[in-house]
């Protein structure tokens, strides 16, 4: 096992190899077409720039959902029946309601998806709308606790609905390890960099071959667009992730996230500098482990030990409400 004082610079080399990426892209674009985007006798053509993105009303009501569920959690007024309304309320505006053909919801559409922002970005480069969904992303793991993740992703908000809704039906849940989901997280995200950078995985559009991404394969976000695809192969791509992401919800405590999700893997480094976190009483606390019992994540074990890296935690409350003795709670970690 790797030790603590190794792994921190480890996961600060993948974040910048990943940060690096979308600029290696964008200088590769620019040499296989010079000169695109660029109008006769004009500079660079006009277009949105962040604020008039981050303006926008998706933006605006993740930010709003985001501050709402920071202040419960740190006032400790989350309780079920908020965290169900919230969650709903992610998974309608930005899972389901662009389905319903009304003029108003049209802007709240998961696009671009997380994955796609981050991964589109390496394949291509930076473009606006990933550029600000990146930047929301961020910003929101960086207060913490992972809000984006927790409480916005419409993925994420129906997997933790799942979870809640296993627990009431008594389903048995697994804890897999972290170690377990982790590398197989970060075996995809390099297979990704791997079969996608080198266009292994492509397209023929025109004369010129198009790298593909491996996550396109595998996006549970493209479970929330509601229309056929144009073959059968096309429609099990398009759903079956996502069908499965449901399913094993049942059963593992969000899969998708932990397993899967290029976006968990990212913000799983940015949180370990998160303002606010799940943090204990150092000197009243017993070890009894009753909240890492209690909990559905790996990461409580690892907050009581005050590990360097603590696995994902997606502010669940399920260990700030299990302490027996009202030891943990959400605030800023103390040196």
């Amino acid at each position: 096992m790797l030790t603590k004082r190794i792994i921190p610079p480890v996961y600060l080399i993948m974040l910048a190899v990943f940060l690096s990426l979308p600029m290696l892209a964008m200088a590769q674009e620019q040499q296989q077409a010079p000169g695109q985007g660029l109008r006769q006798g004009q500079g660079p053509a006009a277009g949105p720039d962040f604020f008039d993105f981050l303006l926008r009303p998706k933006f605006i009501t993740m930010l709003v959902i985001a501050a709402v569920a920071l202040v419960l959690l740190l006032t400790k007024r989350m309780n079920s029946r908020l965290k169900i309304l919230i969650l709903l309320v992610s998974t309608f505006l930005y899972g389901i309601s662009a389905n319903l053909g009304l003029k108003f919801f049209t802007g709240f559409s998961m696009h671009p998806s997380p994955i796609c922002a981050a991964t589109k970005s390496i394949l291509y480069g930076f473009r606006m709308p990933m550029i600000v969904t990146l930047a929301v992303i961020i910003f929101l793991t960086v207060i913490g606790p992972k809000l984006f993740c927790s409480y916005v992703c419409p993925v994420g908000a129906i997997q933790e609905l799942i979870a809640m809704l296993a627990d009431k039906l008594k389903i048995r849940r697994r804890k897999p390890s972290f170690w377990l989901s982790q590398t197989v997280r970060v075996l995809i995200f390099i297979a990704f960099i791997f079969l996608s950078w080198t266009a292994i995985i492509h397209t023929v559009s025109g004369n010129r071959t198009v790298a593909l991404s491996l996550y396109d394969y595998i996006n549970a976000f493209h479970g929330y667009e509601i229309s056929l695809q144009p073959t059968l192969l096309d429609n099990l791509f398009h759903f079956l992730p996502f069908i499965l992401t449901l399913f094993f919800a049942f059963f593992t405590y969000r899969p998708f996230c932990y397993f899967v999700c290029p976006i968990g893997l990212i913000t799983n480094v940015i949180e370990q500098i998160g303002i606010f976190r799940v943090v204990k009483k150092k000197d009243a606390c017993t070890d009894c482990l009753s909240c890492a019992a209690k909990s559905p994540c790996p990461a409580v074990a690892e907050i009581l030990k005050d590990a360097v890296l603590v696995p994902d935690c997606f502010a669940c409350t399920v260990c700030t409400g299990g302490c027996n003795q009202d030891l943990l709670k959400f605030g800023i970690k103390s040196n």
